[in-house]
């Protein structure tokens, strides 16, 4: 069951700014886009703002508002939000989750999916659960991943009800 989530304008600008920030810190910085990722700036932008409106739908609709955007960059080992989750958020509600050969099998995936106005939270898993030859496509070439459709992923309702189980929400 797919989650959708409408975010107010506050949530929109709150969003906007942390995509961009991260944009342009990667530009000063001059740091390589991750997994071989060749697109414009103006897709890299696009794509650094809908992850960060995936991050803060899914931590609204996990109760985890107060954690959101701690990780100032995407550094090896690090999480969207707590325990140990790693929200994935492309462009176009029809998309699958997209977990690259180096991301870590123990961490749990999100996929959420933007298409203004709207973020919808299809589901999550554990990465060692599908990382696995039979997910493993390089449509693209040179970028190998893990492909996993929404059908495949466990339902949002258990994740929020796993967080409340290690104290994360009331």
């Amino acid at each position: 069951m797919t989650v959708k989530i409408t975010l107010d304008e506050s949530d929109h600008r709150l969003a906007t700014t942390e995509g961009t920030k991260r944009r342009m810190k990667c530009i000063s910085e001059n740091r390589i886009q991750r997994n071989n990722f060749s697109g414009s700036e103006q897709t890299k932008l696009d794509n650094d703002i809908a992850g960060a409106f995936g991050e803060l739908a899914a931590a609204k609709y996990l109760g985890l508002e107060s954690h959101v955007f701690i990780e100032p960059l995407e550094i090896k080992g690090s999480v969207d939000l707590p325990p140990n989750i790693d929200v994935k958020c492309p462009r176009g509600h029809s998309r699958r989750l997209i977990i690259y050969i180096n991301d870590d099998p123990n961490k749990i995936f999100l996929l959420a999916t933007y298409e203004q106005p709207e973020v919808w939270l299809h589901g999550w898993t554990y990465g060692k659960r599908v990382m696995k030859d039979c997910f493993l496509e390089d449509p693209v070439g040179g970028r190998p991943a893990y492909f996993v459709r929404p059908s495949v992923l466990h339902p949002m309702p258990l994740l929020k009800d796993y967080l409340t189980d290690l104290g994360y929400r009331k």
